[in-house]
């Protein structure tokens, strides 16, 4: 069984499976009528690397594919999915049959076909089988056919998956100039979207152009020329430099942390807009090698740390504890509160817990047992921020307060640690996902660097719970999706810790989100 995740973070926004509920709103801080500029000059935090929409799940990699590439299904924020190539669907837990729509157009002129859709699932199952993607938007097993004549795509699973549609609606569809050589994909775009890459300098600044033939997936009342005829992303790591530049002029749309909004709010010419649910949560490496790999362990850790402190401060004080791993704003089983079972902070039971493993305290405060210390290393992500990194170093100091050697190792390239089987035990990472059916996709699997459990998971019991969720469709699926993620909990196999929102600020316009809370690039409107 191989599944696979999709990051979604902080500083990357998973996976794109990656995938995190947000609100749409758009606040309104006073600002006058305003206009959609000809250009639109934005940022991202890290350089993206390859471009290839189907090998690169980053969050900022999947905000510029959006650019350039739909997918069968637009999943905006805190709405039911829409029709993005796909003009209406039907299914059930193991069939689901889409049918395009008239007027899908790639950018080079050719007119997308039901088995270029297919194509593209069957590039990931042979080409790409590395990808995030396989496993989530690919589900393990699927057969995929297509009728040209009429316009449909089906795809068949052998296994029960409660929102088939809702997964293999979101992945990137290929025109077939780009699976014709798929190595062009890593600097040049070949998708459906409203934009096409014009010019890429690697850690500088990605350009893209407006399709100006592009209709099929505008919003009703939209023209493509209401779109922006250019958008400029430059690669700017530091929130409060975006902050700056949004005030010189060389951004005119910035989206900003918690802990680099009030001064955005502050000014009355900016519109803001909510961008996504930015939940943190504490990951463990389970592999039997690790210290981690110990349920003890595992709990003492969970029990050293304080959420009514982390939380806040690694949400500069403007989040919320989680109840679930479900992101607030989420469409899919709404209301999950799984507060119960996520473990409380109790010093004492954690020093005994680790007592009772024959971990012992030594005359510098760190336990050791058969002659190694207690050494867990917290992986994050060094692009995520100030308020991040605070919290991350408090998790550190209640660790130790119980006998751990706590060591934080920030990478900006945390991904790519975690999917290659690095040298880590705890990740703090805002990674997500909007259905708790990608959760077992994330959580279960052969392991990293083969396949993509890369939290080594072999908890028995939740595969069974998740199995029997998984029979069912829809929201019916929902009481024992929360079972299955109870024991997610119960095991330690991660610890929901708080969430904050991103907020879009723009001069004089304003756009609108998905799940992910990546910008719509359809979605620019005038305010």
């Amino acid at each position: 069984m191989k599944r696979k995740m999709i990051v979604t973070t902080a500083g990357m926004c998973a996976l794109a499976l990656a995938l995190a509920g947000c609100g749409g709103q758009s606040g309104d801080n006073g600002a006058a009528s305003g206009t959609v500029p000809e250009t639109v000059k934005y940022a991202i935090s890290q350089d993206p690397g390859k471009l290839n929409p189907i090998t690169n799940a980053t969050g900022d990699g999947v905000q510029l594919s959006n650019f350039a590439y739909e997918s069968l299904l637009s999943m905006p924020a805190d709405k039911e999915p829409t029709g993005n190539i796909a003009k209406e669907w039907k299914a059930t837990t193991t069939e689901a049959t889409f049918t395009l729509k008239d007027d899908v157009t790639c950018s080079d002129g050719t007119a997308l076909k039901a088995s270029d859709v297919k194509a593209t699932f069957d590039y990931v199952l042979k080409d790409a089988k590395d990808s995030q993607y396989n496993g989530v938007y690919v589900p393990e097993g699927v057969e995929v056919s297509a009728d040209d004549s009429a316009k449909t795509v089906t795809f068949k699973v052998p296994t029960a998956q409660s929102f088939l549609a809702e997964e293999v609606g979101q992945l990137p569809i290929v025109c077939p100039a780009g699976l014709k050589d798929p190595s062009a994909m890593d600097s040049k775009t070949f998708g459906t979207g409203p934009y096409e890459l014009e010019s890429a300098s690697a850690g500088q600044k990605y350009t893209y152009k407006r399709v100006d033939s592009y209709k099929s997936g505008l919003p009703s009342g939209t023209k493509i020329t209401d779109l922006p005829k250019t958008i400029e992303v430059s690669v700017v790591a530091d929130q409060s430099t975006q902050t700056n530049m949004l005030g010189s002029g060389d951004l005119n749309l910035v989206k900003l942390g918690s802990s680099n909004q009030d001064r955005a709010d502050a000014a009355p010419q900016y519109k803001s807009t909510k961008g996504g649910s930015m939940p943190m949560s504490l990951f463990f490496n389970q592999n039997e090698k690790r210290p981690t790999g110990s349920l003890e362990v595992r709990k003492a850790v969970a029990e050293a740390i304080d959420r009514t402190e982390v939380g806040p401060t690694i949400t500069s004080g403007k989040g919320e504890l989680m109840k679930t791993l479900l992101p607030a704003g989420s469409s899919v089983c709404a209301n999950t509160d799984n507060s119960a079972a996520i473990a409380k902070n109790d010093t004492e039971d954690a020093k005994k817990l680790l007592d009772e493993a024959g971990w012992k305290v030594g005359s510098d405060g760190v336990r050791t047992k058969d002659g190694k210390k207690l050494t867990v290393k917290i992986l994050y992500n060094s692009t995520s921020g100030s308020e991040v990194a605070a919290g991350v170093e408090l998790v550190q100091k209640e660790l130790n307060a119980v006998g751990f050697d706590a060591q934080i190792t920030p990478s900006d390239q945390y991904t790519n640690v975690i999917f290659s089987g690095g040298d880590w035990d705890l990740l703090i990472s805002g990674i997500s996902a909007t259905t708790p059916a990608e959760w077992y996709g994330i959580f279960s699997g052969d392991v990293v660097p083969n396949g993509g459990n890369w939290t080594y998971n072999a908890d028995k019991v939740y595969f069974s719970l998740a199995d029997k969720a998984a029979a069912q469709a829809g929201e019916d699926s929902c009481p024992d999706w929360t079972k299955a993620e109870e024991q997610l909990l119960k095991n330690v196999t991660v610890v929901p810790l708080a969430q904050s929102f991103d907020k879009y600020y723009a001069k004089g316009f304003s756009v609108g989100t998905d799940q992910t809370g990546n910008f719509l690039p359809t979605t620019f409107k005038a305010a």
